[in-house]
């Protein structure tokens, strides 16, 4: 039996794998490929899948790996100056939506440099939120934005778990 501290490495690869680049935890073979190529041993990867599959059963894996995804590093927005014109209602919703993988790095960041850009410090967070929602909007559905991704944007991210 493998003691935890030697398979942890293998569970925080797959956090990345899985949270941070956008892997589907079902795509069990893919994952395995990755981990291979990253010199992880077979008996670690094979026991980092048991403990991924004993999370499963009892939770939401991907919220569970969540807990050991490294934070962004490309998120360039998070000194406290660059947070000025955002409140922290806003900064966090955004933030919960780049971690979950419904924002990319890019979109997270554009988004938090439209709403310094004009100035928003006057806003309210209903306002900041109609702006993300209207930003986030697409054309093509009905209402203009995905069901699913206005109930992430409320913090229910339930529909984004596997």
């Amino acid at each position: 039996m493998i003691a935890f501290d030697e398979y942890l490495p293998v569970i925080e690869a797959i956090a990345d794998l899985v949270c941070c680049q956008g892997y589907d935890p079902d795509e069990h073979s893919l994952i395995r490929t990755e981990l291979i190529s990253r010199n992880f041993s077979l008996a670690s990867i094979r026991a980092a899948e048991d403990w991924c599959d004993q999370a499963e059963a009892t939770s939401s894996l991907i919220e569970v790996l969540s807990l050991f995804a490294k934070p962004s590093e490309g998120m360039r927005i998070d000194h406290p100056l660059e947070r000025l014109f955002v409140s922290d209602h806003i900064w966090n919703i955004i933030v919960d939506c780049r971690n979950r993988g419904i924002f990319s790095l890019d979109m997270a960041e554009r988004l938090l440099e439209g709403v310094r850009a004009m100035d928003t410090r006057d806003w309210d967070d209903v306002q900041l939120f109609e702006f993300i929602e209207e930003a986030c909007s697409n054309p093509i559905v009905v209402g203009g934005i995905d069901t699913r991704l206005r109930k992430a944007l409320k913090g229910n991210f339930s529909d984004y778990y596997s």
